[in-house]
């Protein structure tokens, strides 16, 4: 019986304290037109990129078939890049015709690059049948995103002399949030999260990075 118990206990702690890994793929969800981009002008966006995520999991709850897991992740939702053509003063652009007001000003190139990354405190319902698990999940997200433009032939008026700028977000810890879905069998998943990450313009950040939100899917262990 001291064996038995011991053998329980032992379970009941690695059910509680799992640590899981997962590799997949990133697609960010750019914001407004105006936002770095101009839809009447050349653009081209590399939205997608490789993310992996890597924390602890365990069961808070566990029944026959239905069970509450926690989860405790660092997320790297990898680099992205665009880039486009765009008059310099949002005064000259009309997002209703997607054309200029007047006369346009010399277009400027502008790149952009930047990742997001933050750490998740989910909760996940499941149901268990057969090894198959089948969960939803969601929680907070605290994360901080890195945004950087080079503006190749700036001006600050249509006869200024051309000039390239560079800005950057003010990048700083923010509160988001996460919710997704999983099927499983044992000790794999495949998953889907929406993160909830973009960085909108406020007094304290004048260069916001281009997306508003970002999809996941991504291949999980537990170990």
């Amino acid at each position: 019986m001291t064996l038995g118990c011991a053998a329980a206990s032992q379970a009941h702690a690695e059910d509680f304290f799992q640590v899981e890994a997962g590799i997949g793929g990133a697609a960010y969800q750019h914001g407004a037109n105006g936002l770095w981009f101009q839809d009447g002008f050349q653009h081209r966006f590399d939205l997608t990129a490789p993310a992996i995520e890597a924390g602890f999991t365990g069961d808070i709850y566990q029944s026959e078939h239905w069970g509450i897991s926690w989860h405790a992740d660092w997320a790297w939702l990898g680099t992205i890049h665009t880039q486009a053509l765009a008059t310099p003063d949002d005064a000259n652009y009309n997002p209703v015709t997607k054309g200029c007001n007047g006369k346009c000003w010399p277009l400027a190139n502008y790149l952009g690059s930047g990742h997001d990354m933050g750490i998740l405190l989910t909760l996940e319902p499941h149901y268990d049948y057969g090894g198959w698990r089948f969960g939803v999940e969601g929680g907070p997200y605290i994360h901080r995103s890195t945004w950087t433009e080079d503006v190749i032939g700036w001006v600050p008026s249509p006869d200024a002399t051309p000039m390239n700028v560079s800005v950057h977000n003010n990048p700083k810890w923010r509160l988001g949030w996460v919710i997704g879905a999983s099927v499983g069998y044992k000790n794999f998943s495949v998953s889907y999260q929406y993160f909830k990450n973009g960085t909108p313009v406020s007094s304290s950040d004048h260069f916001p990075s281009i997306w508003s939100n970002t999809h996941v899917l991504m291949a999980r262990w537990r170990f």
